[in-house]
C-alpha cells in the first residue's frame, strides 16, 4: 500500500453519505485507496472492472429479494 495518508474527512463523508447502503460504501471505499497505491499513471481499466463485478455481486447478494 502507499505511504500516501488519505484524508480521514473523505472517508467519513462517504460512509456518511451511504448509511443504508454498505456495499457502495466499501466499493467507493476500496477506490479511493486503490488510487492513492497508484498515483500517476497506470491501467486502471482490469482493476476497475474486478471491482466492479465485485460490487455487482455483493449487490446482488444484498437484495435477493
Amino acid at each position: 500500500m502507499s505511504n500516501l495518508k488519505i484524508n480521514e474527512r473523505i472517508i467519513e463523508g462517504i460512509r456518511e453519505n451511504s448509511k443504508d447502503n454498505k456495499v457502495m460504501q466499501d466499493f467507493l471505499i476500496d477506490l479511493i485507496y486503490e488510487e492513492a497505491e497508484h498515483l500517476g499513471t497506470w491501467w486502471y481499466k482490469d482493476i476497475y472492472k474486478k471491482r466492479i463485478d465485485k460490487c455487482s455481486e455483493d449487490w446482488e447478494e444484498n437484495n435477493e429479494n
